[in-house]
């Protein structure tokens, strides 16, 4: 049996206030997303971290200070997930809430955010059950996010004894696979939100990333990318047409 370590992180807001009289309103879109890699694997992972940094040109001073994707230019992005690419050993899984259309109770934070790693979990286990395995789960930590809380929940929504060995929330400058995993966040977050200026969304990043991301029975919808409340209003959308894409090139991959 070989154990892993799931790094998961988040992109997006959890706000409902989508128009807003001064800046952007809340983010159309949440997402929440984890990283997969064998604890054998997990060094190698991390190093990656640094590896960024120096062809980014970080200054010495900046070394210790982590990664944010967000704050990134597009070329920087670009290099940040060619590099990531490279590595190949590891597993993505997303799940993507389209907040206009979701319903009470999910339009109040904590129990959005508990519901989607509910979610996320769920497709996780199903990667670990394939695996025989269990994994450590790190949590990027949130300020306001009680962490045995959402444990106790956890643990009445899945079958953590089977597949949890821990779960504990670190913050990016402990963990560099966090980092990672927080550009695995926000390249699928900038897949499905609107950009403010024409509305249009960017693939490109979360597009390189399509022969990590974890599928099940030939199926990529639904394991490794999950949409909530349902994939058919964003399927169907001109601005999405890149997922059809996706799914016609990962089931080339399952056909070789």
């Amino acid at each position: 049996m070989c154990n892993y370590n799931v790094y998961i992180d988040e992109a997006g807001d959890e706000g409902f206030k989508f128009k807003c009289d001064r800046g952007r309103g809340s983010s159309k879109f949440f997402v929440l997303s984890a990283i997969i890699v064998k604890q054998e694997l997990d060094q190698g992972l991390a190093s990656l971290v640094n590896e960024l940094k120096q062809i980014l040109k970080y200054q010495a001073k900046d070394m210790l200070a982590p990664l944010h994707f967000y704050k990134m230019s597009h070329e920087k992005r670009k290099v940040c997930v060619n590099h990531l690419v490279h590595f190949k050993d590891y597993t993505i899984v997303s799940v993507v809430f389209q907040k206009e259309k979701l319903m009470e109770p999910l339009k109040v934070k904590s129990v959005l955010y508990n519901y989607a790693c509910k979610l996320l979990l769920e497709k996780v286990t199903i990667f670990l059950k394939s695996q025989k395995a269990k994994a450590n789960f790190i949590f990027e930590h949130r300020r306001n996010t009680h962490y045995d809380e959402l444990e106790t929940y956890m643990r009445k929504v899945i079958d953590c004894e089977q597949y949890v060995l821990s779960l504990k929330a670190l913050t990016k400058s402990q963990s560099k696979c966090l980092q990672l995993a927080d550009i695995i966040a926000s390249s699928t977050y900038q897949a499905f939100e609107p950009n403010q200026y024409d509305g249009d969304v960017e693939p490109l990043y979360y597009m390189k990333l399509s022969d990590n991301i974890f599928m099940h029975n030939g199926k990529c919808l639904g394991y490794g990318l999950k949409l909530f409340p349902n994939d058919t209003d964003i399927v169907e959308q001109e601005k999405y047409s890149w997922i059809n894409e996706l799914l016609k090139n990962l089931s080339k991959r399952v056909e070789k």
